[in-house]
């Protein structure tokens, strides 16, 4: 049986149309190491509504799971690595897209060693208290009685997340044991500022990872895997092109597919002033969109 157990997220009010994505990247990039497929069932009423994604899943062979619609993508982890038996776990959600070959490989060469607790396929230093405290620096002429109110949630905010650079592995693709995703404390999550709070929240996982006195890395598509005060400079989440993201999603595309504006903002919020090559990435748009 392999030590790895790959847990893929099919949530029924999405339709197939993500699953089939994600198998075509599956089928094109190879993983690089042996490993169980996991599929986990989510808000499927009745197993007969899963025909169409049974169809799709045919070639592969796998291993079911079926969980209620709740708790977003971060339940449906917890229960699957308390369900099947593997000394690590990958966990890719329902919009995750390979993109390079060896992908799995790559994540499991730092995993496996000793010290470092969490790889992913992105991370981010954004801080949700940070945001609410620029929105009030740049915003001088507010109404009054929206500043207050800003005022009050920042100070909510300030108890619940670290100010910037706030740390975290994104949970749309990341590796963990198993022996440390089954010593996470991980809250009652019905909301998705629950899930916001697991991911970046002062009690994140990748704060409990770090408590725990492990390293956290993101792993790009060149091999390497980058301590947290170079994620930055890894040019996979919300930088230049992305050129060396490992696992694209839903969140990765937004910003590949957005305006120059819209790009200069998310890095902005990923990065703070710590804008990586924004010339590059302006030069870059502008040309793809004369072409």
């Amino acid at each position: 049986m392999p030590e790895i157990g790959v847990v893929h997220l099919v949530r029924a009010k999405n339709g197939p149309e993500p699953l089939q994505r994600f198998l075509e990247s599956y089928t094109k990039h190879s993983a690089g190491i042996d490993h169980d497929l996991i599929i986990v069932f989510k808000g499927f009423p009745e197993k007969r509504l899963t025909v169409p994604y049974n169809q799709l899943l045919q070639p592969f062979p796998y291993k079911s799971l079926y969980v209620v619609d709740t708790g977003f993508d971060i339940r449906p982890y917890i229960i699957a690595s308390k369900f099947f038996d593997y000394k690590y776990f990958c966990f890719l959600n329902s919009f995750s897209v390979i993109l390079d070959h060896d992908w799995l490989l790559k994540m499991y060469r730092f995993i496996s060693k000793e010290g470092i607790g969490l790889v992913g396929a992105t991370g981010s230093y954004q801080s949700p208290y940070t945001d609410v405290l620029n929105y009030l620096r740049e915003r001088k002429s507010i109404p009054f009685y929206k500043k207050m109110f800003m005022v009050t949630y920042s100070k909510w905010m300030k108890l619940l997340f670290d100010p910037f650079p706030n740390y975290h592995i994104r949970t749309n693709a990341f590796m963990i044991s198993s022996e440390d995703i089954r010593r996470i404390r991980c809250r009652f999550i019905k909301m998705k500022f629950d899930a916001w709070r697991f991911e970046s929240g002062k009690a994140a996982l990748t704060k409990q990872i770090m408590r725990m006195n492990k390293r956290v890395l993101v792993v790009g598509k060149d091999g390497k895997g980058y301590e947290k005060e170079d994620w930055y400079r890894s040019n996979t989440f919300w930088q230049a092109n992305q050129d060396n993201l490992l696992v694209a999603d839903n969140q990765t595309n937004k910003y590949l597919n957005g305006d120059v504006g819209t790009q200069r903002q998310l890095n902005r919020f990923a990065w703070g002033d710590k804008v990586y090559n924004i010339t590059e990435l302006c030069s870059n748009t502008r040309h793809k969109s004369d072409s």
